[in-house]
């Protein structure tokens, strides 16, 4: 008989700050309106700021709701410099007790009433659909969706409360007949079949971001799965990134590769 998985911790904080400085190019600043994420996605990196700040429960158990958070960004963003917020980068901005909590909502009615700061959202969750109405209200915003896998097999075992990829692509769809720009983050490349997803994109996305398995000591028990262990070779970056190219660039969707360079197929080297 498998054990029941212990109820999460929800917890309500305030914060003093916000908005962090990013390293990230293209990102000015970062946004997380939660510490944790209920996802839990098995290969996650974030788990490393959890434990900066003192919680030292298993990730994906615990998420700490910063209730005050849309009222300190509203000051934050008449003392800032104007650039382009990240929702989120090591949090889900839509995960399940946004529903509820609304915090993601309220931060972004402070962003869509500042206009000089753009807005990139990234999220695995449909519930960002609901904020559309929103997205309207702002000149420059984004909303990107993570696809890391278009194989729900895949999906549960390693992001195993994550919401199903087809409702994901929905999402996008329904962002971009509303007229939302829309990307999938296709990262890390778990296993897939790249052109099946690549054409289950078409229609649904502006561009695709496409990132390696850079954590891959986290699920290597779990790669060791037959066919699994396909995205360790050193040419399956080559193999995703031409099939992503082949299948969207001639319908106007960019590909971009934002990790590591990928060896050229049959290259030997390397650890993703």
């Amino acid at each position: 008989m498998v054990a029941a998985s212990p109820l999460p911790e929800i917890r309500s904080v305030t914060v003093k700050s916000v908005l962090s400085r990013s390293g990230i190019s293209g990102i000015d600043y970062s946004l997380n309106p939660y510490l944790g994420c209920l996802f839990g996605c098995r290969y996650c990196y974030a788990d490393f700021v959890a434990r900066y700040r003192g919680r030292t429960e298993p990730w994906g158990t615990f998420v700490d709701i910063k209730s005050n958070a849309p009222e300190v960004l509203r000051r934050e963003l008449g003392r800032r410099v104007p650039g382009r917020v990240s929702l989120s980068l090591v949090t889900d901005p839509y995960q399940g007790v946004e529903r509820e909590a609304r915090i993601t909502r309220r931060c972004l009615e402070a962003l869509a009433e500042a206009p000089a700061f753009a807005v990139s959202v990234l999220t695995r969750s449909p519930l960002v659909t609901r904020d559309v109405d929103l997205f309207g209200r702002m000149p420059d915003v984004e909303v990107g969706m993570s696809v890391p896998t278009g194989d729900d097999a895949v999906r549960r075992v390693t992001e195993p409360r994550a919401p199903a990829i087809e409702a994901r692509l929905a999402a996008l769809r329904r962002l971009k007949a509303a007229g939302v720009r829309t990307y999938a983050f296709v990262g890390p490349m778990l296993p897939m079949d790249p052109r099946d997803l690549a054409r289950r994109l078409h229609g649904a996305v502006d561009r695709v971001l496409l990132d390696r398995l850079n954590y891959s000591w986290k699920i290597r028990d779990l790669l060791r799965r037959p066919g699994w262990s396909r995205v360790l070779a050193p040419d399956w970056l080559a193999e995703v990134r031409g099939a992503f190219a082949e299948e969207l660039t001639p319908a106007g969707v960019a590909c971009h590769y934002v990790g590591r360079e990928a060896p050229p197929a049959g290259a030997g080297g390397g650890r993703p």
